[in-house]
């Protein structure tokens, strides 16, 4: 018969020294980043004022078509765009107009849509696709 033997092995202890250095690692970062009361900067933040609640939106046009034009909620088509807005942008004090086509609509048209804003007082154009 085969005669086995356990020999002579040690308890398995685990090391401490890496474990040790990890929580002294993390203690040392929460030392650095915590906030103590005094620390930091007093910064004036400046209050809202009432003129941003009260300025205009920009106009919109959207062009669905030659014959469907809206400017802001009104049914308009190309050749009486000029007219009505004249009279939409004489009022407003924020001269900005968006355009607002899809891609099927022919270039032309919202060049002569463009051309006519300006003609009419827009200074500040944004296309939305």
């Amino acid at each position: 018969m085969l005669k086995i033997t356990k020999g002579n092995k040690k308890p398995f202890k685990p090391d401490l020294a890496p474990l040790i250095d990890v929580v002294f690692l993390l203690l040392i970062f929460y030392m650095l980043t915590f906030a103590v009361s005094g620390q930091g900067l007093s910064v004036k933040l400046p209050q809202e004022s009432s003129s941003s609640a009260t300025e205009e939106i920009a106009l919109t046009i959207k062009i669905n078509g030659i014959q469907d034009i809206r400017v802001g909620e009104k049914k308009t088509t190309l050749s009486e765009l000029k007219s009505l807005l004249k009279t939409e942008i004489m009022d407003r004090k924020n001269k900005a107009v968006i355009v607002e086509t899809n891609s099927v609509i022919k270039y032309d048209i919202f060049v002569r849509v463009f051309d006519l804003a300006r003609q009419a007082g827009a200074r500040k154009f944004s296309l939305v696709m």
